[in-house]
């Protein structure tokens, strides 16, 4: 970049850098620049002193407006500002017919610019920084055309969409003909002409305005709109580099004079509510208050985009602000527009990855998205899974292009055996070598020809199904559709573990076979209560009903005995904004949010307090919640899945099963009947029997066998030993609850005595009385 400066220039730039390293200064500015010319004996140095400004003098001022730094840095960057000196300088020598930078370049071209802490330091003692430059101008016979041809400052700072539709650079838009012509309408009132589109993220905002300047540049506009181009800014890009008090001002008040002096320019400013606040530092101002009388003046159209949220927030709570702009509701699009859309994107797509879609997969990436994506918003989410499903495929290895590769791996490696040949003046063996590279390069060539062709791939649901299911955590088997296969296994793996609850198991299986072919209320979560006494397997079958149905991972259990306390509502929605734990996000939503295909098991649901009960009513009422940030969360693909032990206490002993009219009786007692009514199912389950735990403990012993035999340790168990464990156990208390603990204790620690003494084959008979502790 600095090739073509002169000597003393590039000694003028390192100048500057030395008084930024002196000063502790993060980065080099154009008050650094005049420092270091002023610091030299020239032309310009000895001008200054007619208007009493010397070396010592501008350092002293710098000191006063910036102060000295705290730290020294072993790097240096230049600020935006000065960059742009730097290039205008360049053009100017160009444009001299010269074409080396002096340093009345330098000079020239940061009185020109007008603006910085050098510009503001002269000013302050009363310099005339136009008269300066006119001094100087000499050295710049092209100003004028340089004038004409540079480049505004909201050029730099800003994307002209215009441009980009000139290059084909904007996605088409369907169906938004009535929004377009609200905007096309507010834009040509003589005032108040700004248009604010608030609208959820990812409804279109921006693409609505990009196809507004598509429309310009096309002359499908009215006559006062036509020859207008529209601009891209937002705040970030206004803010940075702007690190001094007073720069910010100065930057949004050049761009809003530069918009005024040219009437074509309409200005866009995504995400609007950063305006407010922006740039606002202390003793300074915020860019809302400089906008607000360049709107009020009508010397500008702006058309800003804001969300719902973000409006309220900011934009509403402003009345000055909030009147200068014209609203523009963006609504989110219907199933029947966003199929429109993507088969519109469909061709860019297959055109950019070589892939082809057809009608059958963009229906499916919709249903996907509306039914699976929640924390997006249509057209966007669609879109979305489209381009990932689209680069995924583009990815895979065509059968062509994996030979195309190897042969032309081959070739090399046949090209080199042949070199060596001839160098080893063994001309036969290279004379062979050369018919096999023909052979191969005429095979090569062949495959070039439907290389194109073979390369463009098709979509599979099966890519489609891969892509969601990555982006929700649901199976990918849950996405195909291959319902029946399913249910049949997971009937099976259901009724083959949990022993005497046959009537409950065949009513669980029938309620998963109704969710999983989609005969349930697809607005709201399914809910279950299992019923029954302790320790008969509610919580197993709990548990297995949800690895069968969404998978282990996501299965999330909550002991509702950690919900005692009326603020156990924040370990569900989150603590409120202002509270301890407000930005810990580790609560039951998020969870949902995350994992939004979920079974969740509220166990011993009669222990939750009535606050964390209520949330849950809702929940099942409506299928969805807010957390305690206002974001709503759906629980459409949930199941929850509650246990009680309610109406079998302790003293309510005896083997008569109670009926469901029965438990919703005694359910009464405990929760409001509206609560009640909100539960789809009530499974109610047995008593385990004498036959029952024998059952069980023979399956607990096959699989203690099994463990031990691993390590070559063999044991049988007699009869006398199989009753001994049923007495111990308690089960007409405690249920099955005690069978692993007596096992534990009365058979493994038997089991370990001998292993001690080296006996391998173990014959338990009895077992030694300990007395077990009734927990």
């Amino acid at each position: 970049m600095f090739g073509n400066f002169t000597e003393e220039a590039r000694k003028i730039l390192v100048d500057a850098k030395k008084e930024m390293y002196d000063l502790k200064h993060p980065y080099v500015g154009s008050e650094h620049l005049l420092l270091a010319i002023l610091k030299n004996d020239n032309n310009i140095s000895k001008k200054l002193k007619d208007y009493n400004l010397d070396y010592q003098t501008l350092k002293n001022e710098i000191i006063k407006i910036i102060g000295v730094g705290t730290n020294s840095n072993n790097w240096f960057l230049y600020t935006p500002l000065l960059k742009r000196i730097l290039e205008n300088a360049i053009i100017d020598s160009k444009e001299n017919n010269n074409g080396e930078v002096t340093v009345e370049h330098l000079f020239s071209s940061l009185l020109e610019e007008g603006e910085g802490v050098a510009i503001r330091i002269m000013l302050g003692i009363n310099i005339d920084v136009d008269e300066l430059y006119g001094e100087f101008s000499y050295k710049l016979n092209n100003t004028n055309k340089r004038k004409k041809n540079k480049k505004l400052l909201i050029e730099e700072l800003g994307i002209d969409l215009n441009q980009k539709a000139l290059n084909n650079e904007i996605d088409p838009v369907v169906g938004r003909e009535k929004e377009i012509r609200r905007i096309l309408e507010i834009l040509s009132r003589r005032t108040k002409n700004n248009p604010l589109l608030i609208g959820e993220a990812g409804v279109g905002k921006t693409a609505i305005v990009e196809e507004l300047s598509r429309l310009i540049v096309n002359g499908e506009v009215p006559l006062p709109l036509r020859n207008k181009r529209i601009i891209c800014l937002d705040m970030a890009t206004m803010v940075a580099g702007t690190k001094y008090r007073g720069e910010f001002e100065e930057r949004v008040n050049k761009v809003l004079k530069e918009i005024e002096e040219n009437d074509d320019i309409i200005l866009f400013i995504d995400e609007i509510h950063t305006l407010v606040g922006a740039g606002g530092a202390e003793g300074a101002i915020d860019a809302s208050n400089i906008f607000k009388p360049a709107l009020a003046r009508n010397k500008l159209r702006c058309i800003g985009a804001t969300t719902i949220d973000e409006y309220k927030k900011y934009i509403e709570n402003d009345r000055a602000l909030e009147r200068r702009f014209q609203k523009v509701m963006i609504d989110i699009p219907d199933k029947k527009t966003v199929k429109q859309i993507l088969n519109k994107l469909k061709e860019i797509y297959e055109k950019y990855h070589y892939v082809h879609l057809s009608d059958k997969i963009i229906d499916l990436i919709i249903d996907l998205s509306e039914k699976y994506v929640y924390d997006r918003n249509q057209p966007d989410k669609a879109i979305d899974i489209l381009d990932e499903v689209c680069a995924k495929v583009s990815l895979k290895e065509s059968h062509t292009l994996k030979r195309y590769n190897n042969l032309n791996k081959e070739l090399q490696e046949i090209i080199k055996k042949k070199n060596e040949a001839i160098i080893n003046n063994d001309f036969d063996k290279a004379s062979e070598y050369k018919e096999k590279e023909n052979a191969l390069m005429n095979e090569i060539n062949n495959l070039e020809l439907g290389l194109y062709n073979d390369n463009i791939k098709e979509v599979t649901i099966e890519d489609v199904a891969e892509v969601v299911s990555i982006k929700t955590k649901i199976p990918v088997y849950e996405l195909l559709n291959d319902q029946e296969k399913i249910i049949k296994v997971m009937e099976e793996n259901i009724s083959s573990k949990i022993v005497g609850q046959e009537e409950a198991v065949s009513e669980v299986i029938n309620i998963a076979k109704r969710i999983k072919l989609g005969f349930k209320d697809e607005s709201k979560c399914y809910s279950i209560m299992f019923c029954g006494p302790t320790g008969v397997g509610k919580t197993e079958l709990a548990k297995i009903f949800g690895n069968n149905l969404v998978g282990e991972t996501n299965v999330i259990k909550l002991d509702m005995s950690e919900y005692v306390e009326s603020h156990s509502v924040s370990k569900i929605i989150g603590a409120p904004p202002g509270y301890v734990g407000y930005s810990d996000q580790k609560n039951l939503l998020e969870e949902i949010r995350n994992k939004p295909y979920s079974v969740v098991i509220l166990d011993e649901i009669e222990k939750a307090h009535d606050s964390v009960i209520n949330l849950f009513f809702q929940i099942l009422d409506e299928g969805k919640i807010k957390d305690s940030s206002g974001k709503i969360i759906r629980f459409d693909n949930v199941v929850i899945v509650m246990t009680s032990n309610i109406g079998f206490e302790k003293n309510n002993l005896g083997f008569n099963k109670p009926t469901n009219d029965d438990i919703i009786t005694k359910l009464k007692d405990y929760f409001q009947l509206p609560f009640i009514n909100r539960i789809d199912n009530i499974v109610v389950f047995n008593r385990l029997t004498e036959e029952n735990i024998h059952t069980l403990i023979l399956k607990k012993i096959k699989k203690l066998k099994e463990k031990y035999q691993k390590k070559d340790i063999k044991f049988k168990i007699s009869n006398n030993v199989i009753k001994e464990i049923i007495k111990e156990s308690n089960y007409e208390e405690f249920g099955a609850r005690k069978i692993d603990k007596v096992i534990k204790q009365k058979v493994e620690n038997i089991i370990i005595e001998k292993i001690m003494d080296n006996v391998k084959n173990i014959n338990i008979k009895t077992i030694k009385k300990e007395s077990i502790l009734n927990i």
